[in-house]
């Protein structure tokens, strides 16, 4: 099983109502958001030749890991409960995990199908909602329910 940590960060507010809280993920001490970049990779690269192929004045931009740490995720969201959001694009059973990094969680989002159990927590299916990529390189992601809910309770202090 793999262990995962939950840190949560808060932007500095130019208004006291402009306050924001995002979650980083990391899995087996490595950025949740690096390991996407590298499974993304390849898809990204091919889009890109293709794309400057077809318009060669343009710089295509490279856009593996192109997400922002989502924010406003609930505890009850990556435990599988009933989802905070649903991106444009994700169906009904799968959950937010990266939103895209122009600030709008729901233009371009990476989703997955969480599964929990009275033993584990379970992403599979992992997927961006604008671009047909293979995440098989990531597999599936198990963590120990006991481990997940502990991780969940230091960054939630719940």
């Amino acid at each position: 099983m793999r262990e995962i940590e939950f840190r949560r960060f808060s932007t500095e507010p130019r208004r006291p109502d402009e306050r924001e809280t995002w979650l980083q993920f990391l899995i087996d001490g490595v950025s949740f958001l690096d390991l996407v970049r590298e499974a993304e990779l390849p898809d990204a690269l091919a889009e890109q030749k293709e794309r400057s192929e077809e318009f060669p004045t343009e710089p295509a931009p490279l856009l593996a890991g192109d997400y922002a740490n989502s924010t406003r995720l609930s505890a009850g969201h990556l435990l599988g409960e009933a989802p905070d959001r649903v991106p444009h694009g994700a169906e009904d059973d799968e959950y937010l995990l990266l939103g895209c990094a122009c600030g709008i969680e729901e233009c371009w989002a990476l989703v997955a199908k969480i599964a929990a159990d009275e033993d584990s927590v379970t992403w599979s299916d992992l997927r961006n909602t604008y671009r047909d990529w293979n995440y098989d390189a990531m597999g599936v992601l198990t963590f120990s329910r006991r481990q997940y809910e502990r991780a969940l309770r230091a960054a939630f202090g719940s």
